[in-house]
């Protein structure tokens, strides 16, 4: 894992200003470029109880991250770690397209998240070298190693 990390060459397209703590949202078909590419910034992670979000949650402790467990879509309590967090002075990421998806469908957690903080919420886009798609209901993307990822970030 670490060798793959280190071998994705990760560069930053257009940016806005990230000063203040807020909501990094992405969609599920981006979550492993995402997490590759923040993972040194110790930020808190909203991510599913499910068995898939167990991977996830795994894979991103073990890259430092600060993992809050919970599905916004759930009516969870668990969303109010994250909004403490954010009220910290924390980053928080979370999935647009929900726990459940449909994928690319944007649910309404992450700006209820945003709002309830005071913070903004900003969307990462990626735009992939090599690659290959999962067959999943997120159609995840994996990048291959050596691949080069560009990152963007817009405000939600």
């Amino acid at each position: 894992m670490e060798l793959w990390l280190k071998s994705l060459r990760i560069s930053w397209g257009n940016s806005v200003d990230t000063s203040l703590p807020g909501v990094l949202a992405l969609w599920h078909a981006d979550l492993f470029a995402a997490t590759a590419a923040f993972r040194s910034s110790k930020m808190v992670a909203f991510i599913s109880p499910s068995g898939d979000g167990e991977i996830l949650a795994k894979i991103a402790s073990d890259l430092g991250y600060q993992v809050v467990r919970g599905s916004s879509s759930e009516k969870s309590l668990e969303i109010r770690k994250a909004l403490k967090a954010l009220q910290r002075g924390c980053f928080c990421a979370m999935a647009l397209d929900g726990p459940k998806g449909p994928a690319g469908v944007e649910k309404p957690g992450t700006r209820w998240l945003a709002e309830k903080a005071k913070v903004p919420a900003w969307k990462i886009e990626v735009r992939y070298g090599a690659h290959f798609t999962l067959r999943s209901w997120d159609k995840a993307k994996i990048p291959l190693p050596l691949s080069k990822l560009t990152v963007s970030l817009s405000y939600l």
